[in-house]
């Protein structure tokens, strides 16, 4: 994660350790996911060098509107500064007028790498308008000082829609946004069919790159 970079990771650990999952266990919901892409493309940057990259995850939901998982995924050996990725989650899901509405903290960590400055956490805050996602993500910490100083911000937009036989089309825009540096945008368009996933990606100053990734859940 190039300008993003640690922090507790209270809430999901509490969440997960605490009163919530002791509480609520007999009614929660575990699935798991799998995944391997040609490239590992985060806010339009490639996390692992160009690499493939590999992933797994599981997610707990206690059927109040608490979720948290965590996901891992491999960065590959093409120049990424560390060998995984390892997120920590949590999130509340419910609905305002009739519209979605998701909160959530994510904790973004790097154990395989020396540097001890790569970690970092996201506040997050989604819903959906006539069918458009929309998230805007705070970083709410970071073990980089330079990082943790400022105020950096990601707004996403996402659209979706059916087209024939089973394909899905998906566009996605994002904004990145820190006090010190000029907006970094990045588009995509993504076709899916099935467990595959075939998506263009771009960002500004960075290449256009073509991306195939499978996924399944269970």
């Amino acid at each position: 994660m190039t300008k993003f970079t640690k922090t507790t990771r209270t809430l999901a650990a509490l969440l997960v350790s605490g009163t919530a999952l002791t509480g609520v266990a007999s009614a929660a919901e575990i699935s798991g996911n799998v995944g391997a892409t040609t490239d590992y493309i985060w806010r339009g940057n490639t996390q692992a060098g160009g690499d493939a990259s590999l992933s797994g995850g599981i997610d707990i939901d206690f059927g109040n509107g608490f979720a948290v998982g965590t996901w891992t995924g491999s960065l590959g050996g093409g120049g990424a500064d560390a060998n995984y990725e390892q997120d920590l989650y949590a999130s509340y899901s419910s609905e305002i007028a009739g519209y979605p509405l998701e909160v959530g903290y994510i904790s973004y960590m790097y154990p395989g790498t020396a540097e001890s400055d790569l970690d970092f956490a996201d506040f997050y805050v989604s819903t959906s308008v006539a069918g458009l996602g929309i998230s805007y993500y705070m970083l709410m910490s970071a073990e980089n000082d330079a990082a943790d100083a400022q105020e950096g911000t990601y707004l996403s937009l996402d659209y979706g829609y059916d087209l024939a036989d089973d394909w899905t089309m998906s566009l996605h825009y994002g904004v990145e946004s820190f006090d010190t540096d000029p907006d970094d945008e990045d588009t995509s368009i993504s076709l899916s069919k099935g467990d595959m996933t075939f998506t263009v990606s771009g960002d500004e100053g960075d290449d256009t790159r073509a991306i195939v990734s499978w996924g399944s859940s269970f």
